[in-house]
């Protein structure tokens, strides 16, 4: 008797949570279709790429030499007030992706090349399949990995999220630190950063909470001023926003699996989502193949979201009265070990 269903799973987003949940179905060969309205893998560029190399090869992200633009072993943590903590370590600590090679690498390499329908919206989505701008397709299992301001999940408030605007800039590599972030108030509960790329460029932006009615790029600017050792012609840009709630409870609804910024799988700390993505990507498509929604909440609240929390709360004590607060954290961290100076200051 034919199958009542199209797929096993319909994934919505090719994302990094939406292809680390295919690679699994696409190792264990099971029937899937990634959904995504972009035209192209990897473009908009949605992060500044950097990531933890122990989170890395905790939960199995890839470390391809052609997908990694930068190694940071050297990093600095600052207030534009002139307090610092500077760590460094004679191995790597930690990635910058390049992140459209990035993503392209989980859709054609990582695990084989994945199922995807590229230029496809998805206008409705239910636990046993979704309507697109095209048909009708069925499936056993729906995951969304739409990301934070997805038609199919609820929409950020401004306080509830971080504006992230960085510039690739024509500049020559440091030779002191490959990643620096500055904490200000000038960019309120977030901080300025500049990051490795190539031999001749560098990754310069900003993450805040939009509350002052500044434009990212105004800001970004004003904070060159004060630092113009991060001057340069812009190569490129890129702006995205950022969930900063807590992590959700539920990762669930209907049946469906949520995945990635839809669940605030965000370290509130250092703004990143990569790992968070991959992660809650990988579980889901795990889940899929056996266990359930069941399961896939099992390991979110055993695993995934404690991580996540600890981050959360960890943001909203160092940021609690601005540059001021991070400052406190930065006196404290130097009468630390330098093993829990990186765990506390060097999560990315």
């Amino acid at each position: 008797m034919k199958d009542q269903f199209d797929y096993d799973a319909i994934i919505v987003g090719a994302g990094t949570s939406g292809l680390s949940a295919g690679a699994v179905l696409n190792k264990a060969d099971s029937q899937y279709i990634i959904l995504d309205k972009k035209e192209e893998i990897g473009l908009p560029v949605r992060s500044t790429g950097a990531v933890s190399l122990e989170w890395v090869r905790r939960i199995g992200m890839p470390e391809d030499p052609s997908i990694v633009a930068s190694e940071i072993r050297n990093m600095s943590f600052r207030t534009t007030s002139g307090r610092r903590i500077d760590l460094n370590f004679d191995h790597p600590v930690g990635l910058v992706y390049d992140f459209t090679k990035y993503e392209k690498y989980l859709s054609e390499r990582f695990s084989g090349k994945l199922n995807i329908k590229m230029k496809t919206r998805v206008l409705e989505a239910t636990a046993t399949g979704v309507k697109t701008d095209e048909e009708t397709m069925t499936a056993r299992n729906v995951i969304l990995a739409s990301g934070p301001q997805s038609n199919l999940g609820s929409k950020l408030s401004k306080t509830e999220a971080l504006v992230a605007y960085e510039e690739t800039r024509s500049l020559d590599a440091r030779d002191d630190f490959q990643m620096i972030l500055w904490f200000s108030d000038l960019a309120p509960g977030g901080y300025f950063w500049d990051f490795a790329d190539s031999k001749d460029t560098r990754k310069i932006g900003v993450c805040y909470y939009p509350v002052n009615g500044k434009a990212p790029s105004k800001v970004l600017e004003e904070f060159t001023k004060k630092f113009p050792e991060v001057s340069g012609d812009v190569v490129h840009t890129m702006a995205h926003q950022i969930p900063l709630s807590a992590p959700s409870e539920k990762v669930s609804r209907e049946g469906m699996y949520l995945t990635g910024d839809m669940i605030n799988a965000v370290l509130n700390t250092t703004a990143g989502g990569l790992q968070g993505a991959f992660w809650s990507g990988k579980e889901a498509g795990n889940s899929v193949l056996s266990g359930g929604v069941e399961r896939y909440q099992k390991i979110w609240d055993s695993d995934i979201r404690p991580w996540l929390l600890k981050h959360h709360e960890l943001h909203g004590k160092i940021h609690k009265n601005g540059e001021k607060s991070v400052g406190k954290y930065i006196r404290l961290a130097k009468l630390m070990p330098k093993s829990l100076q990186i765990k506390v200051f060097g999560g990315l």
